[in-house]
């Protein structure tokens, strides 16, 4: 994806390095709004959010999950694995570093790189296990890799949640759900980091309805933003009209 630099006063650089904003969705959200006002967005993350191969997701996964399986496919290509794994998904989300349900997670004590550390030793051993099978790689000449039957597992699982959620989207914290239940290399990490002991299905549920809810605010915050300067502009100009006319 290209890059844009966002350039903010330093007291507020500093705010938002500690709160830990996602800014590149938040910048987003708010560029793909300012355009909606003038009509000239069409589908906003239609195109981005395509996979790289069906998945048949029910919800379909949001903007955010689809850019984390997308780069898990580039770490799969990269170690010519023929299949994204687990572990490739969860290294993803590390490495993306803009997932709020992530952060909530550091937030209760368990830091990236203690989840990277013990990512690192799971992936390790279940991809060494997998080698007696042999180890599936790419065929040559092959694009990309697929997703394997453990990654869909998880992505089903966290999709189940949103479901039960009443969710239109699968979002990161059902994939992170997904993950936690992992019987592959991810759901070893988060039980090695004891990750999976406290983030339970309960608290993903509690980080998906207040993310929700916060949202929504934001989404009115911005609306009566936007009427605000619409209103003034309107003001302003009835003024220009008005002088025009009695000069």
């Amino acid at each position: 994806m290209p890059k844009i630099n966002v350039y903010l006063p330093d007291g507020l650089a500093d705010r938002v390095r500690e709160a830990r904003l996602p800014i590149s969705r938040i910048c987003q959200i708010a560029l793909t709004q300012a355009l909606e006002t003038v009509g000239a967005a069409a589908e906003w993350g239609a195109s981005d959010s395509a996979l790289l191969e069906p998945l048949a997701l029910t919800p379909p996964p949001n903007h955010h999950v689809a850019l984390i399986l997308r780069q898990s496919y580039e770490a799969a290509t990269a170690r010519g694995s023929a299949e994204v794994d687990t572990a490739d998904v969860l290294q993803a989300m590390l490495d993306e570093g803009e997932s709020v349900a992530l952060t909530t997670v550091e937030r209760l004590g368990f830091p990236r790189a203690l989840i990277g550390e013990a990512l690192e030793h799971a992936a390790a051993t279940h991809r060494a296990e997998a080698t007696a099978v042999p180890p599936a790689r790419r065929p040559a000449g092959a694009s990309q890799p697929g997703l394997s039957a453990g990654t869909r597992t998880a992505l089903t699982r966290g999709a189940d949640q949103a479901t039960e959620h009443g969710s239109d989207l699968t979002t990161a914290s059902h994939l992170l759900l997904g993950l936690i239940l992992d019987a592959g290399p991810a759901g070893e990490a988060m039980r090695r980091s004891g990750v999976a002991d406290t983030v339970t299905p309960a608290v993903l549920s509690a980080l998906y309805f207040g993310v929700s809810f916060g949202r929504i605010r934001l989404e009115r915050d911005s609306e009566d933003a936007w009427l605000r300067s619409r209103l003034a502009d309107i003001t302003d100009r009835l003024d220009r009209i008005e002088r025009g006319v009695l000069e």
